[in-house]
């Protein structure tokens, strides 16, 4: 299917971004800002892991890159990354819910575990890395807003746990 198709095609695009860089210098805010988009059209359901998280590894990929950091700089585009793209793949998804239910101590493991990098929320955790090494300050200060405001809709309403774990893995 098409998301086969475009899972390799942003492989590809991450190979020629890490590998062979100079001949891909023109072509790379294009690039980011078709990647860029296509992720924001990735849903939740598992049919699209792969591409969400191959689409969130180039992205850190560039992020983490001094030289890329021009693409990201200004804290519009910061605070665009954390709520159209941090903010929902470190979501727990009703699928996470649902393998936390049949084996908690298997989902934990595998939440917690280093290894474990084809998830969307490990993924998204190395995004946010990357974001903190170049963009230190103002990263510090959205992800602290976030955590603020998730920590206090979890106290109005007990019920939103799910806040309160976006704001752990936010931490982690």
């Amino acid at each position: 299917p098409i998301d086969n198709v475009q899972v390799s095609v942003v492989q590809n695009l991450n190979l020629y971004g890490n590998k062979d860089e100079e001949p891909f210098l023109p072509y790379l805010p294009q690039f980011t800002t078709l990647v860029w988009n296509l992720l924001m059209t990735v849903t939740p359901h598992t049919k699209h892991d792969a591409l969400a998280t191959i689409s969130i590894r180039f992205l850190s990929s560039l992020i983490g890159k001094m030289m890329h950091r021009k693409l990201f700089e200004g804290e519009g585009t910061l605070r665009e990354i954390f709520g159209r793209i941090v903010i929902p793949n470190l979501t727990i998804r009703e699928i996470d819910q649902e393998r936390f239910e049949d084996d908690p101590a298997e989902f934990i493991l595998s939440d917690m575990e280093s290894s474990d990098t084809e998830s969307r929320r490990k993924c998204t955790q190395e995004l946010l890395r990357a974001m903190c090494r170049q963009f230190e300050q103002e990263t510090t200060t959205i992800c602290s807003e976030h955590v603020n405001q998730m920590l206090g809709q979890f106290a109005a309403d007990k019920s939103k746990w799910e806040m309160k774990d976006v704001a752990i893995h936010l931490m982690l």
